[in-house]
């Protein structure tokens, strides 16, 4: 047996090795790690008679779809940064965009042969306490969501899933965003029913075992919107107000809202907006929030009221509008559910785009006394719609169709630009010198205006003197590359701030003395007639003296002029006399170190030689005592 000791420095180093590596791999499998694509989801296997509606709980015998065929595999796709488990389900933290919702499957089990399990039409319309509004046919795909994972909204039914489409790789729905920022349960019931023959008979018919299937996936999705929930009362404020719309079906104009009203004297909820620095109002009269590095502007909606008994009635309720459009918002005819959310953004460049609609948003996304978020905005403007139906259940329903509507804008309350040397990517600050060049960030800062003017040195009668090349507006990731100085000027109409920035780009010395001592070029100029020079940082040194002309105070954005009282060329003789002086006591120092130095080494070494090296005689002499 070898000793452990014994086993060289190189075996050990290598052995530890693999112990981690075999180490790394057994924890693997409890990491988590962020992953972008396909995620496969397993879910439960609910198997049952021909006669039942797929009646199942999630405490009945099921098997999971990891263990058994599945008519397709159901997986979820988008950006994922952690996997966790709330409730005893997957929950997927997505960074960034929305997931989209797969259940891929191909046609082998709808053509297989009668004497093997095949897929047949199921015509009833009941899936476990569900009723869906089509029958389910050769299957049914029920997308559901839920905010507490009790009470499900359906979000979208696809029937005869397998039988319109044989083969499916597309997907079957897309979260969205007002999902996730608050969080959401997601479930998928997949059901359809199976057959085989069992005897085959000549005259009377064929005998068949029938089997009903329901495949049950749920998970959890939210984003880390990084913000607390807790709102400040005193840094928000209420947009929107009801209005009773003349358009009927299309959720147009308006009409009295009188005492006869069912909606007289009550609000449904109310929007507001939180999460900003301050706040304006343009020339529209429409809100204005400004925002800063850090702020998350967020709209809100809070419900007052339980939609299906509205101000305690039970006769009183929100009710789907299932031909519902917005003429504002020119949107096709739709099921707009129980009450629809619509957003339409507006970008820098007056660009619309297409409205984004929450179907029925009361049901599926508000609950009654809480906050609930809409939506984060970055810069832009914005225009929000909620139309919904309320009604009053008598002999002759009344219906009665209602709006809030309202616009506001989003800007960057800062006043800055950020230059960044084109070759390095360092950022130069104000009075900043390159050689190279620079381009200009606007930190996502699409309203602010940006003027850029540019000098350079011409030759006049009286000598080189600055000259205006360019001055005019600048955009965002611009390159100025051409010798002179660059005068950055950004102006925010918003709060009306101004800063002003320096930039050299080139190598002529007077412009560096320019940039940095703040003299003028004919005051530069006379001080190199007098014999001056200029460092490599724009610094002047007069001849006489080793007194320069230093860079004055900055503060950011502008210029502090440079001091009145500037170092002549006048004769220093006290200065002169004083640095004579010192010269030879410093030199007297430098040989007196040397002396010592080379003293002290040859004697370390005179010692050396004299002292007798003989470790042999010395090893002998100890082996003889021994």
């Amino acid at each position: 047996m070898i000793k452990s000791q014994t086993l060289p420095c190189f075996v050990i180093h290598i052995s530890a090795f693999f112990c981690v590596i075999l180490m790394f791999f057994g924890l693997f499998p409890l990491m988590t790690l962020a992953t972008s694509g396909r995620v496969e989801v397993a879910g439960n296997v609910y198997e049952f008679d021909g006669d039942s509606h797929y009646e199942f709980q999630e405490d009945d015998t099921f098997t999971s779809s990891e263990d058994c065929d599945t008519y397709g595999a159901f997986s979820i796709n988008g950006n994922i940064a952690n996997v966790s488990v709330r409730d005893g389900i997957p929950s997927y933290e997505v960074s960034d965009g929305n997931l989209t919702l797969f259940y891929d499957h191909g046609d082998a089990i709808l053509n297989a042969d009668v004497d093997s399990w095949h897929l047949i039409e199921d015509k009833s319309k009941k899936v476990a306490d569900m009723t869906i509004s089509s029958n389910i046919m050769k299957g049914a795909i029920i997308i559901q969501t839920s905010k507490d994972r009790k009470t499900w909204v359906d979000v979208n039914t696809i029937t005869n899933a397998f039988g319109d489409t044989p083969v499916r790789t597309s997907s079957i729905y897309s979260t969205s965003e007002v999902q996730l920022i608050n969080g959401c349960f997601y479930r998928v019931v997949v059901a359809y029913e199976l057959r085989i023959r069992t005897k085959s008979r000549s005259i009377i018919p064929d005998k068949y075992d029938y089997k009903k299937y329901a495949e049950v996936y749920e998970f959890y999705a939210f984003t880390d919107c990084g913000e607390e929930d807790a709102i400040d009362p005193d840094q928000t404020y209420n947009l929107g107000s009801k209005v009773r719309v003349e358009n009927f079906d299309g959720y147009f104009g308006s009409t009295t809202i009188d005492k006869k009203d069912a909606h007289y004297g009550w609000e449904l909820g109310r929007f507001f907006v939180s999460g900003y620095t301050d706040k304006v109002t343009n020339s529209n009269g429409d809100m204005v929030f400004l925002k800063n590095v850090g702020d998350k502007v967020t709209l809100w909606f809070k419900l007052n009221e339980n939609i299906n008994v509205l101000r305690g009635n039970e006769k009183l309720s929100i009710t789907a509008d299932t031909e519902g459009y917005d003429q504002y918002f020119e949107t096709s005819k739709m099921n707009f559910g129980r009450g629809a959310l619509i957003i339409r953004y507006t970008d820098h460049n007056n660009v619309s785009m297409e409205p984004t609609i929450y179907t029925n948003y009361l049901e599926a996304n508000a609950t009654v006394g809480i906050d609930t978020k809409v939506q984060l905005f970055e810069e832009g403007d914005y225009e929000v719609a909620l139309d919904y139906e309320i009604t009053s259940d008598e002999l002759i329903d009344k219906i009665g169709h209602y709006r809030i509507f309202f616009k506001f804008s989003v800007r960057n309350g800062n006043c800055m630009v950020y230059p960044f040397d084109v070759v390095t990517g360092s950022e130069l600050t104000n009075s900043s010198m390159t050689e190279n060049g620079f381009r200009l960030d606007l930190a996502k800062s699409r309203y602010l205006k940006v003027n850029i003017k540019r000098e350079v040195l011409k030759d006049s009668a009286d000598g080189l003197v600055e000259d205006i090349r360019s001055n005019g507006p600048a955009k965002d990731g611009a390159k100025y590359t051409d010798e002179g100085i660059y005068t950055i000027t950004v102006q925010n109409e918003y709060t009306n701030q101004l800063t002003v920035k320096k930039i050299y780009v080139g190598t002529n010395s007077v412009l560096r003395a320019y940039m940095t001592t703040g003299l003028s070029i004919p005051e530069i100029n006379s001080l190199l007639e007098q014999g001056a020079t200029i460092s490599d940082d724009g610094s002047i040194r007069l001849p006489s003296n080793t007194q320069s002309v230093e860079q004055p105070g900055e503060v950011e954005g502008t210029l502090v002029p440079a001091p009145e009282q500037l170092p002549t060329n006048e004769p220093q003789m006290q200065q002169v006399e004083d640095d004579i002086g010192t010269v030879p006591n410093f030199i007297i120092i430098i040989v007196g170190v040397c002396i010592i130095a080379f003293g002290i080494i040859a004697l370390i070494f005179l010692k050396k030689r004299k002292t007798p090296v003989s470790n042999g005689g010395n090893e002998n002499k100890r082996g003889e005592n021994q």
